[in-house]
């Protein structure tokens, strides 16, 4: 931590962004309370019934913010406050949880990370997506690859802002394949496209649907948590 942290702790402590309680961005009872709660997925004849979608296989969460308005409360800190501390913290959840998980057995991982309009990457500083990613590169022991195999071509509106039918609409055509990429897909690799969180899951859906037109067979989506419920 550098000097400037340091006096910023100092004038501003942290407090948990779930109780409130000064310390840390995150206090152990909160975590606790977090780690309570396994890591889950939709199949995809159930997301079938939640939306209509057609190309994702699957969505894969940690947690659960349609039940704990906590949750959402740390996300939003991180997603628009860039906190650290909470980037490890869902890194490390994730990257533990990935694991179990049955269908990367004997197969290469692909996180692609959900892309930000040069614009809106401009005004943040930073894609979230992307940020969760290589925290859970980094903390997986099995090789992992990122790459940005996806472009925002559009500039659209926030999801946050819009209701179920408005965000599919919003995003209808807002992704494309980076050209500027060697395509290369080995049939043997399950895709993970990252984002923080699943809502309605359009913006998951039409990262898919461009990937499986371009010939991908397993894309499932990662997520920190889910909202729908």
């Amino acid at each position: 931590m550098n000097i400037i942290n340091c006096l910023l702790n100092l004038l501003f402590p942290p407090r948990c962004v779930s109780c409130k309680t000064e310390g840390d961005f995150l206090c152990s009872q909160c975590i606790q309370k977090f780690q309570k709660q396994k890591i889950r997925s939709h199949s995809a004849s159930k997301l079938h019934q939640i939306s209509e979608f057609q190309h994702l296989d699957g969505v894969i969460y940690a947690l659960d913010y349609a039940k704990n308005p906590q949750i959402k409360a740390a996300l939003q800190q991180f997603k628009y406050r860039f906190t650290q501390e909470l980037v490890d913290y869902f890194g490390d959840l994730i990257a533990e949880k990935l694991e179990e998980c049955q269908m990367i057995r004997g197969r290469g991982i692909v996180l692609i990370p959900v892309p930000l309009h040069p614009k809106r990457l401009r005004y943040r500083g930073f894609n979230q997506a992307e940020v969760i990613a290589r925290s859970i590169q980094e903390k997986t022991p099995q090789k992992i690859e990122i790459i940005e195999t996806l472009i925002r071509t559009r500039h659209t509106s926030q999801q946050a802002k819009l209701g179920k039918k408005e965000r599919h609409e919003n995003l209808s055509d807002a992704f494309n394949m980076n050209l500027k990429l060697p395509q290369k897909y080995d049939s043997n690799q399950v895709h993970f496209i990252v984002d923080d969180v699943c809502t309605t899951g359009s913006t998951l859906e039409n990262c898919a649907k461009v990937l499986k037109f371009n010939g991908y067979k397993r894309v499932y989506g990662l997520v920190v948590a889910r909202a729908f419920k």
